[in-house]
């Protein structure tokens, strides 16, 4: 029976993967098209710009769920690999937040300058750029980002100025495809924040929600911490 159920969820897995391929390609074509439409807006009518508006928001939104299926479905089937280096998280988190637009974010880190970490770059930006669009899609923006770490462990956290997340929804909003109260009629894919979640436990670590100090929420991603020189003695074990 174990083997029966574990056969199906990689059928599923493949599933979801091929289908995700086989869509990228119309949806790509579909976002190109829209994009030439786009510089011929002004000629419609109000009425067709309208119509013109919801298409071009739907296939965005399309293009962007297809792409996070794709994630998902490569973490799906090797969330294990990492590609680390050593990094300044700090540093690195800083740089992630002002080269994709969110450089007016207060930025605040409690880590040495001189303190450097074994960590896979790709999901590291990944978790941070997924956190600061949810709190740009569904929150009114992110006001603070905040990194810190102990021996053990590192934490990256964000806080948004929204309406926080009830903590009947604390848990689910992580699940694919979820979404909190808040965030209903947004345009995201319901994917970020599980995709979150995955690259989160694929570093050893683990995805929840808060409430920040203004009565927003805050987002928090653990990450078991890797030095240069445990990794050292590990290749030579």
């Amino acid at each position: 029976m174990v083997d029966a159920v574990q056969s199906r969820i990689q059928r599923e897995t493949r599933f979801a993967s091929d289908v995700s391929h086989e869509l990228r390609s119309p949806v790509t074509a579909l976002a190109a098209a829209i994009e030439v439409l786009q510089a011929r807006r002004d000629e419609l009518s109000e009425r067709n710009q309208q119509a013109f508006d919801i298409i071009a928001t739907q296939v965005r939104r399309f293009d962007r769920t297809v792409l996070d299926l794709l994630e998902l479905s490569r973490l799906d089937a090797g969330a294990g690999t990492s590609n680390e280096e050593t990094i300044d998280l700090a540093k690195f988190v800083q740089q992630v937040a002002t080269r994709h637009g969110f450089i007016d974010v207060n930025f605040t880190s409690t880590l040495d300058s001189r303190d450097e970490i074994v960590l896979d770059r790709r999901r590291i930006e990944r978790i941070v750029l997924n956190l600061l669009e949810n709190a740009r899609d569904h929150a009114g923006g992110a006001t603070a980002i905040l990194v810190t770490g102990d021996q053990n462990q590192l934490i990256i956290s964000i806080e948004d100025q929204g309406v926080g997340v009830a903590q009947s929804e604390r848990d689910r909003i992580f699940e694919r495809f979820a979404r909190g109260t808040s965030s209903r009629n947004s345009t995201g894919s319901g994917l970020g924040l599980a995709i979150v979640q995955e690259h989160a436990r694929a570093l050893h670590g683990k995805a929840w929600v808060e409430t920040s100090g203004s009565g927003g929420a805050r987002f928090m991603v653990s990450i078991a911490r890797k030095s240069p020189f445990d990794t050292h003695t590990s290749q030579l074990s």
